[in-house]
């Protein structure tokens, strides 16, 4: 049933202050509906795929079903028959509060809504504590929201939307998210009351939102409508990276955060953080560089009324590369204080997983084991496991697991081996402490994960839990990517790259059982990051054939009704959804981080603290927060090593400055080469016989290995 397209009236530009078109505002009435026009044809498709990702690939199925009693195949099924007669905006409401049901984050729907546009209220609300009060305080307003507020003010106090009390609505909000745990749903719900996605969520019900405040002792009540918000022309920072195989990520909370920016910070794009030497208030980083992406890292220094200490901001691990953040990270250090680091991670929208599992080993000396990815086992994913080079690790365990019964595969790193994440081994040798809330995502929470199970340092949580979302997911593209339909031999690619459909290809795609008729025709449909593409229309109907050496030697091919039940998606519909689950290691081997989380509330994991933000914490950047975490910082054990290499003749002498050490140990592999006793006054020096590529120092207090550097040796 398709609904009347309403024209959308442009109220105006944001632009930055220096005048750079940023975004575009504007009406948003009840009828919109301008983003979702769904045929019957797209609803049944979207119903069909979602059944098949959900009963062959989905990893989480069971184990949703049992804890929260709810099958989403089942109710998909239900659904199918009464598509016909919702409305457009019933139908993609019904679809996303069904996907929602599941909790789980990374099985999302978006709509045909481009990504980008959002509704907003204007303003920003955030949670804090005051003395004993819950407090839910606005902390940003947009300078050219329309009409202008009459009296509300950032350091208001919201105590009521819509007539009800501003803490029943969160919570009653909150069921509408996809939270694996009652924090990470709360966290949701408020983060997104005032800003919502429009392809995720729609247009909101009501079309106006009435708040009651305080304001200086003063009780009003003021009306606000939500309006369109189009952040598309502005470039979205961080993009995702390359690697989406091994991606692990929110993109709604990435398109959150990006349209917050654009609305609340519009000068961050015309401008660079504030330049070094600038003074700065106690507990307020002073940001003296940036890398990764536009700003996805942020480095500088904080000063409390504990000492100066180095501070890092991640927002994402959106990175082409496996090594790009822990590059990043050690290229930071030399400009940073080294008696203790305070890693800020809250709101990261996840990325690249093996990105942030490669950062662990830099802040410990033991040996870091990635944490273990597993598939659920099925005909469809042992076949998608078979047909790439990717999953090579999990073919045999495949074969056992279906031999055996198991309902999922043994568990592997989700990139690389355990070696791989110790190449670079320990950089930063002071103490760490890692600052996260339940909006940290994915990767986010795998680090953090990580960070625990290899007891590297103290951990700070806003929230009584993490956002609990461990796995590996995938959009829809990769998905019918990783599954052609078949294969065909790749001494038929000269033929396609001359755009001939010749004797031999026919008869290749009739030993298929697929039939081309005599008016095929063959077009080159450019490449991509994968390869090149080519489709061959006969009719109606259009196969593709890719050539993706890094997946396949072999031509893929992908029918326009794949055998496996996959097809493409309508134009505009994006899914993604989790296809390996995150098993913990180390002192939690063999525990599962989705729904779980690290659950500091409850006591399980030592070094772990909730810390409720403060009102000064939201009005004033973090000041109480950061106080805090350099409190920490100086309750943990202080070690450094710094060496320098010094070639003599054909020997190596090693001059080793160390902070708190006993003694300091060289070896090759296991082999004990030299050692010496430690000063915090005078370096140690190590005389290292030639013939080595690197050797590994090793600092020791009460027998103990608490430091440990790979150092490699020039020629």
């Amino acid at each position: 049933m398709k609904q009347r397209r309403k024209e959308t009236k442009t109220e105006g530009s944001v632009t930055s202050p220096a005048g750079k078109v940023l975004a575009r505002a504007f009406d948003l009435s009840a009828n919109l509906a301008t983003a979702t026009v769904y045929s019957i044809p797209e609803r049944q498709r979207i119903v069909e795929q979602l059944q098949l990702v959900l009963r062959y690939f989905y990893v989480h199925l069971e184990r949703k079903k049992s804890i929260y009693g709810f099958d989403p195949v089942r109710a998909l099924d239900l659904m199918a028959g009464s598509i016909e007669t919702l409305s457009d905006s019933e139908f993609h409401q019904s679809i996303a509060q069904l996907i929602t049901r599941v909790r789980d984050r990374h099985l999302a729907f978006y709509g045909k809504t481009p990504f980008g546009i959002s509704a907003s209220l204007g303003f920003l609300i955030e949670r804090c504590r005051d003395g004993e009060d819950v407090r839910y305080v606005v902390t940003k307003i947009d300078r050219k929201l329309t009409p202008k507020p009459k009296r509300l003010q950032p350091g208001a106090f919201v105590s009521h939307w819509n007539g009800v009390p501003i803490e029943r609505f969160v919570r009653l909000n909150a069921n509408f998210f996809d939270g694996g745990n009652e924090a990470a749903s709360l966290a949701r719900s408020l983060a997104y009351l005032t800003t919502r996605p429009l392809n995720q969520f729609g247009p909101p019900l009501e079309e106006w939102v009435d708040l009651r405040f305080e304001l200086k002792g003063i009780t009003s009540e003021e009306r606000f409508i939500w309006k369109g918000f189009d952040a598309t022309q502005a470039p979205l920072t961080p993009s995702l990276g390359r690697n989406i195989v091994g991606f692990g990520g929110d993109f709604n909370l990435l398109q959150l955060q990006h349209a917050r920016r654009v609305q609340f910070v519009p000068q961050s794009f015309d401008a660079p953080a504030a330049p070094a030497g600038v003074a700065r208030e106690l507990g307020v980083p002073d940001i003296i560089g940036q890398d990764l992406n536009n700003g996805q890292l942020e480095y500088g220094s904080v000063t409390t009324e504990h000492g100066k200490f180095a501070y890092l901001r991640l927002w994402g691990f959106h990175v082409d590369n496996v090594d790009d953040v822990l590059h990043a990270f050690v290229a930071a250090f030399p400009n940073l204080p080294r008696n203790g680091l305070i890693l800020d991670i809250r709101g990261n929208t996840g990325g690249y997983i093996a990105a942030g599992e490669r950062l662990l080993q830099l802040f410990t000396p033991r040996r870091i084991t990635p944490a273990r990815f597993q598939f659920r086992v099925t005909p469809a994913t042992r076949t998608m496991a078979g047909a790439t080079s990717d999953f090579r690790a999990w073919s045999q365990a495949f074969k056992e697991a279906f031999a055996t019964g198991e309902l999922y595969t043994q568990g592997y790193p989700i990139e690389g081996t355990d070696d791989d994440a110790n190449k670079v081994g320990q950089r930063y040798f002071g103490p760490v402490v890692i600052v996260t809330d339940a909006l940290a995502f994915s990767t986010a929470d795998i680090v953090v994960a990580g960070f625990i199970d290899h007891e590297i340092g103290q951990v700070i949580c806003l929230d009584k839990n993490t956002a609990a979302a461990g796995g590996n997911n995938w959009p829809w593209p990769i998905l019918r990517l990783l599954n052609p339909d078949f294969t065909l031999d790749p001494k038929l690619k000269p033929q396609f790259d001359k755009g001939i459909l010749s004797p031999d290809v026919y008869d290749a795609f009739n030993r298929e059982g697929v039939s081309l008729s005599d008016k095929a025709t063959l077009y080159a449909d450019g490449s991509d990051s994968d390869g090149l593409i080519w489709q061959i229309k006969d009719g109606t109907v259009s196969q593709i054939v890719r050539y993706a050496p890094d997946l396949n030697d072999s031509l893929l091919v992908y029918l326009d009704q794949g055998r496996h039940g996959l097809a493409d998606l309508p134009v505009g519909v994006k899914v993604s959804f989790t296809i390996r689950r995150c098993v913990r290691t180390g002192r939690n081997e063999g525990k599962l981080l989705e729904d779980l989380g690290i659950e500091p509330s409850v006591g399980i994991e030592p070094n772990v603290v909730v810390y409720p933000m403060t009102l000064r914490d939201i009005m004033e950047e973090n000041q109480d927060l950061i106080t805090r975490a350099s409190l920490e910082l100086t309750r943990m054990p202080l070690y450094d090593l710094k060496i320098e290499v010094l070639p003599e003749g054909g020997e190596y002498r090693l001059s080793c400055q160390t902070v708190n050490l006993a003694s300091v140990e060289v070896y090759s592999d296991q082999r004990y080469l030299a050692g010496g006793p430690a000063s915090n006054e005078v370096p140690t020096a190590i005389a290292v016989p030639g013939g080595f590529h690197s050797v590994v120092v090793k600092g020791l207090k009460d027998d103990a290995i608490v430091a440990r550097a790979i150092i490699n040796l020039p020629k």
